[in-house]
């Protein structure tokens, strides 16, 4: 239908609908400019630098304090927003060669905006931009995130992976060092107006955008880190043999407690004001003269856009599960993680779910574009503190494992499996998530292209657990003693090692009557677990990922290729792992990619260097007076930018929380301007027929929403309808 044809027809719909509520007192809105997040207790930041950051905890303090070129459009992972870059352009450069005889590909070129500042008030200037990403390439941590730069600009994985490209390269020699530092400094270069990217991919590399989005692509100031006085690398290249001192540093400059502990200085919306890791929050204060102003800019469908904003925001990792409870039906916080086995304790009645407390808002289902999985390190390092490790091909202790417990090439496999056999997937999905998440069979997961429902995946089975076992040499006859590890306060973690312990018991018992397996489960704060993981300390570790942009590519390349993150957390290697995932990356359509990843899942199934055990549907917990939260799959968590407080209709006309299967209801007035009038309707009629995916569509807007059913149709047009000619409160700060 035309759209002009619908608001037509909508505007005569009008004079149907004349259903007034009385109004009722809501309960006052708690620090109205003071927006307050309780998180997992241990849920705290490893990292304030972008460059170091890879985990979400990190993340989302980042990604509110620094500004990236570009951004995404709102819930839209596909189409991108000007931020620091105002405009851009691609050109195909196939046949240039960079001065170190690397073959260029494509070229990004990106306009800098001008009249942009640093919260200190330094400006921001292209050469601000080419420092961060070259800083980061020097940097280069150990299974940090700065694999998603090397790869397209210099065809490897890392500063040691260019010595596959060509010998001259070797980091081991003067030349080789000379070398890398040139090949980064002519991958990103910059002029007083524009930053370009060369890229040495062969193909057009498709993820590119969606990585400078992220808050490893976040802008920092040199000028700002040089006046630190801290050591980081100064952004002058001299001879190019300095720069490899800093390479692949034990901690951050930006976080060194030696040196003053973490500081952060962008230019994004909110300013750090502190980040206590004794008393466990961070406290964010708004940047009054951020250059995209207040209210927010975006998310925009017609005349709708945000209408408020936040002076501070803070996140606590500080409280259990009970505590933060009470603090967020109480309204003394407005956003809340709440772990799946307690959502009953978010509604009237728990079993059925239909009706939220009083004041609370969920928002479901949201696709989820993460995974979880548990992984085997194939060897253990001995000196780790998480239980006893003996030396590699020492043979079984009762007291402890071997080093190579899971990675022995003769007989690893037969206990990797073993475990995977010994874990119920069904029970713990069930137990953990109440049915809402399902078991994918690898890390190419739904909502993916090339996701393969076909694919076999693991399933609990003591009998094959106890077959698995008995194919290694002594490990019935001798037993084992293996800590399992999770991070604090992540209750599904914890449930996972439980639920694989008293699998691994199960077995035992199959075995013979004495008891012969000991697992012991201990929990570590979320800075130390990735350590453990990172230096091999944990024989196993359950931990999740979240898409750094929608691809294959990027979930294969974490879980299974040697340099991923996962992979080499792992010290897992197959070189025919290697081989088809760096096929795949390389062709130009799906067509030809998914059967490669096909390949890549069966192989997972088949070597088992870890098993996927949960993809959840996802729900947002928010208190009701919170306005202008939207869900993108891939954000690390909350910003702020989009957010404030305050009661529109309906919930000023309603003193009871509505009935609906899963929410309660978005403002009326679509576009906040006080009145529900034809600009609300129009901007539904805009959003007609559109849903949030995955894929997303081109029109979808969550306002547009209005009854958060997750899609916009007549029933939005229909409330908004009834409600025609009444006004809303204003927001003021």
């Amino acid at each position: 239908m035309d759209k002009r044809l619908l608001i037509a027809a909508v505007l005569g719909m009008l004079m149907v609908f004349s259903a007034f509520s009385s109004v009722k007192a809501m309960p006052p809105i708690t620090d109205k400019m003071h927006l307050k997040v309780a998180t997992i207790k241990g849920g705290n930041p490893e990292t304030v630098d972008p460059a170091w950051c890879y985990d979400t905890a990190s993340a989302e303090l980042i990604f509110n304090v620094y500004d990236t070129l570009i951004t995404f459009d709102g819930e839209h992972m596909e189409t991108y927003l000007p931020s620091i870059a105002t405009e851009w352009k691609i050109e195909n450069i196939t046949g240039e060669v960079s001065p170190e005889g690397i073959p260029w590909y494509y070229r990004y070129t990106f306009k800098i905006r001008t009249g942009v500042t640093f919260s200190n008030g330094m400006p921001l200037t292209p050469e601000d931009v080419e420092y961060s990403f070259e800083r980061a390439m020097v940097q280069d941590r150990d299974s940090g995130p700065t694999w998603m730069f090397y790869e397209p600009l210099l065809n490897t994985w890392g500063a040691f992976g260019m010595v596959d490209i060509d010998p001259k390269f070797n980091l081991s020699t003067t030349e080789g060092i000379i070398n890398v530092g040139k090949a980064i400094d002519h991958a990103v270069e910059s002029n007083s107006t524009h930053v370009w990217f060369n890229l040495a991919f062969p193909g057009a590399y498709a993820p590119f955008m969606q990585i400078l989005c992220q808050s490893w692509s976040s802008i920092l100031s040199k000028q700002w880190i040089n006046s630190l006085g801290r050591g980081d690398w100064s952004g002058d290249w001299g001879d190019y043999t300095e720069w490899i001192k800093h390479h692949n540093p034990a901690i951050s400059p930006l976080d060194d407690p030696a040196l003053g502990g973490p500081v952060m200085m962008g230019s994004g919306p909110y300013i750090l004001e502190t980040l206590s890791y004794t008393d466990e929050y961070w406290t964010i204060v708004r940047n009054v003269n951020y250059w995209r102003g207040w209210p927010a800019d975006f998310p925009k469908l017609g005349p709708t856009k945000p209408a408020g904003w936040v002076d501070r925001v803070t996140v606590s990792w500080h409280w259990v599960w009970e505590t933060r409870r009470d603090m967020f039906l109480n309204g003394e916080v407005d956003f809340c993680a709440v772990p799946r086995m307690y959502i009953g304790e978010m509604y009237l009645d728990p079993t059925t779910k239909k009706r939220l407390k009083p004041g609370i808002r969920c928002i479901y289902p949201l696709p989820v574009l993460a995974v979880d999985g548990i992984f085997f390190c194939f060897n253990i390092t001995t000196a780790t503190p998480y239980g006893k490790v003996y030396p590699w091909g020492s043979g079984f202790h009762r007291d402890g494992i071997p080093a190579d417990f899971f990675g022995n090439p003769e007989w690893g496999i037969h206990v990797r499996k073993g475990f995977a056999y010994a874990f119920d997937y069904n029970y713990f999905l069930q137990d953990v998530y109440q049915g809402e998440a399902i078991q994918p069979p690898t890390a190419i997961i739904p909502g993916l292209p090339c996701y393969d429902p076909t694919v076999p995946k693991y399933y609990y089975s003591p009998d094959k657990a106890l077959d698995e076992f008995s194919k290694v040499p002594g490990l019935l006859q001798t037993g084992f003693t293996i800590t399992l590890l999770y991070n604090t306060g992540n209750t599904p973690r914890m449930r996972a090692a439980e639920i694989l312990r008293d699998g691994l018991e199960k077995v035992d018992e199959l075995e013979g009557p004495d008891d012969k397996f000991t697992i012991e489960i201990s929990s570590v704060d979320w800075k130390p677990y990735l350590g453990a993981c990172l230096y091999h300390q944990t024989p196993l570790f359950i931990i999740g990922w979240l898409a750094d942009y929608p691809d294959p590519h990027n979930f294969a390349y974490a879980f299974y290729y040697s340099h991923g993150a996962f992979g080499a957390w792992q010290l897992y290697k197959n070189p025919e792992m290697d081989a088809l995932i760096e096929e795949a990356i390389r062709l130009p359509t799906f067509e030809e990619r998914c059967p490669i990843y096909r390949q890549i899942s069966l192989l997972a199934i088949e070597d088992c260097p870890s098993v996927t055990i949960d993809q959840a549907i996802g729900r947002h917990y928010e208190r009701s007076w919170v306005v202008g939260w939207y869900y993108n799959p891939i954000y690390p968590g909350v910003y702020a930018y989009n957010l404030w407080k305050w009661y529109y209709i309906p919930h000023a006309l309603q003193d009871t929380t509505p009935e609906h299967p899963i929410n309660n209801y978005l403002p009326y007035d679509v576009n906040y301007d006080g009145t529900i009038d034809g600009k609300d309707i129009s901007t539904v009629a805009r959003a007609f027929g559109s849903d949030p995916g995955p894929p997303v569509h081109p029109r979808w807007c969550y306002r547009a929403d209005v009854n958060n059913d997750r899609v916009c149709d007549g029933k939005d047009l229909s409330y908004v309808c009834r409600n025609f000619g009444k006004t809303s409160p204003v927001w003021t700060p």
